[in-house]
């Protein structure tokens, strides 16, 4: 059985959408599984070559950030890019 890129990232993302949807977490823990799940969602297979200068640019905002609300946002969105990165690092 081959398994595509889509098939991986819909498998991925099931965990995280789940906890979305749990009444009992935060709304801050809510947030940052929807920036995860936003983020590997944003990969398709026409984009995937730009998904490390995506990373870069993260990281160096990562890098320069002063805020905490927006730090936390870019961890979030780095975590599911960088899964989404390996994944195809693993599968080409």
């Amino acid at each position: 059985m081959i398994t595509t890129l889509q098939q991986i990232i819909d498998e991925r993302i099931s965990f995280p959408k789940e906890q979305t949807n749990h009444d009992e977490n935060k709304p801050e823990v809510k947030s940052t599984f929807q920036l995860q799940i936003d983020a590997i969602r944003s990969c398709d297979d026409d984009d995937i070559e730009l998904i490390e200068p995506i990373i870069l640019q993260k990281k160096a905002l990562l890098k320069n950030s002063k805020e905490m609300h927006e730090s936390d946002r870019l961890l979030a969105e780095l975590d599911g890019l960088d899964w989404v990165h390996q994944q195809i690092a693993v599968h080409s």
